[in-house]
């Protein structure tokens, strides 16, 4: 038996301060593990990073969403500006993975150790029952864009079995990926800056926290690439455009 659920959560300040943070459980037969972590970043300090095996409590709330993790001394709320949007991205006999847009933009405060950071925020969580390393997936794009008054969040899964789901406004619109952006519905985003927030093995990242995986998970997932920026967007919805911030990342799975 399989189970995977998995919180991401983010803020990003109006000068480009971010804070990602993750919440995970798996289940691999009789096996459970935990393990929560943050990623800030900020011009001044680079990346930093924590990580805790330790058991952290799910976010809770629709509307409003809290979330505490004694364990990084991190507290975020999260209020809602767009509408939830859930959806099965895969279904068979195998298992299922469903994708739910919590909050496609909110309003956020979060508190890191004696810091805060506020600003424009998203949050979603993803199930999974079918296994990564069984996942019909070569390369997946996933991001976010988002202004004072709008939200884009794409996902574009490429292999033998694609498909392309975007939100505007928290909700679904047909859409395509361009070399610098994106176009969807009445909308065109522009992505510049791009600067590397993360870049490597995810199997690097997991091992280090929860060494024990080494000997339950597939190579095919440790051996994830992933590569993860923030860049500067532009948003134009209509005859009306608005510059924001973008959180946008690339995974490929081995050949």
């Amino acid at each position: 038996m399989f189970s995977l659920r998995k919180w991401y959560l983010d803020c990003v300040s109006e000068s480009g301060d971010l804070c990602i943070a993750y919440r995970a459980e798996l289940r691999l037969g009789a096996v459970e593990f935990a393990a929560a972590g943050i990623l800030r970043f900020d011009d001044r300090h680079g990346l930093r990073t924590r990580w805790t095996a330790r058991s952290c409590p799910e976010p809770s709330g629709q509307d409003l969403l809290t979330w505490e993790a004694p364990a990084l001394d991190v507290a975020a709320r999260f209020e809602r500006l767009e509408p939830l949007c859930s959806q099965s991205l895969l279904e068979g006999p195998n298992g299922e993975v469903r994708w739910t847009c919590v909050h496609p933009r909110s309003k956020v405060e979060m508190r890191l150790g004696g810091e805060w950071l506020r600003g424009s925020g998203y949050a979603e969580v993803l199930e999974l029952t079918l296994p990564p390393w069984k996942l019909p997936i070569d390369e997946l794009r996933w991001g976010r864009l988002l202004t004072p008054s709008h939200g884009l969040v794409w996902i574009d899964w490429q292999g033998s079995h694609p498909q392309r789901l975007m939100l505007l406004d928290g909700r679904p619109v047909t859409g395509e990926l361009e070399a610098d952006g994106l176009r969807a519905a009445d909308a065109r985003a522009r992505l510049r800056d791009p600067r590397v927030l993360r870049s490597g093995r995810i199997g690097e990242l997991v091992l280090s926290v929860v060494p024990a995986l080494e000997q339950l998970v597939p190579g095919r997932v440790l051996g994830l690439a992933e590569t993860k920026w923030r860049s500067r967007g532009a948003l134009r919805v209509g005859s009306s455009e608005e510059e924001g911030w973008t959180i946008h990342e690339l995974v490929r799975w081995p050949r």
